[in-house]
């Protein structure tokens, strides 16, 4: 981030002249305070904040996790759902868990 020297201003200068500062960055939108030379604080309007925190917020949106789906819903959804039942007349008694298990029995 490139910060230019106009929008700088030292932590003394930003404690002894707050007024001052806040002025300069809702005029210039943006106001950077260095702290042993280094820029520890930015100071911005709040119009620029709201724009800020409302991107924050949308990308925040697009990470959500898919929601949680019951296993009725699973079911209901599901492809195979049609098929649901069709081997109780050929396998009385025999789910098609118990069915898929044993599969070898009843294959020629």
């Amino acid at each position: 981030m490139n910060i230019s020297l106009s929008q700088q201003v030292s932590a003394t200068y930003a404690r002894n002249h707050f007024k001052e500062v806040t002025e300069k960055a809702v005029k210039e939108g943006i106001c950077v305070i260095v702290w042993k030379s280094k820029p520890v604080t930015v100071i911005i309007p709040m119009d620029e904040y709201l724009k800020l925190k409302n991107a924050e917020k949308i990308e925040q949106d697009k990470r959500k996790p898919p929601r949680k789906m019951t296993l009725a819903q699973l079911r209901k959804d599901s492809f195979f759902e049609k098929y649901a039942g069709c081997m109780k007349d050929e396998y009385p008694g025999m789910t098609a868990m118990e069915w898929q298990h044993n599969w070898y029995k009843y294959v020629d």
